[in-house]
């Protein structure tokens, strides 16, 4: 009986684990640095927010999209892919640079930058580009 009690316990347990985890809980780094809907996050230079606003509904699933706006705000990028909330995306700026990944469960990671004209411009990692991800995104990933 007190394996029963003790498997029970542990299955509980582990569930809750898993559920803080996938759901808003801490997520790595002992901070909680992930872009929310209704939570944006400044870039480390404090001139750019990354922020997820509500997009179109897909086969009744509402997804997110991810938008980067200046200190005016002005939006300076617009992500062209809207993420299911079904399966999830995280958004969060490198810690050292105005850097925002976005890491889905569903497409993929992927990594938005300025260039030098001031145009912002994502680019997908693939299995060749893998061993660029940053160590500190890769703990997230």
């Amino acid at each position: 009986m007190s394996r029963i009690l003790l498997a029970g316990g542990l299955v509980i347990a582990l569930t809750v684990v898993v559920g803080c985890s996938m759901f808003g809980g801490d997520r790595g780094g002992g901070e909680d640095r992930y872009v929310e809907l209704d939570r944006p996050q400044r870039s480390p230079s404090g001139e750019f927010t990354a922020s997820l606003v509500a997009g179109p509904e897909q086969d009744g699933v509402a997804t997110r999209v991810v938008v980067v706006t200046d200190t005016d705000g002005h939006e300076v990028f617009r992500d062209d892919y809207a993420y299911s909330t079904r399966h999830g995306v995280g958004v969060t700026w490198l810690s050292s640079a105005d850097q925002l990944w976005i890491l889905s469960a569903d497409v993929g990671t992927a990594h938005v930058d300025r260039a030098a004209d001031g145009t912002w411009t994502k680019t997908a990692i693939s299995p060749e580009t893998a061993d660029t991800v940053p160590e500190e995104i890769e703990r997230l990933r």
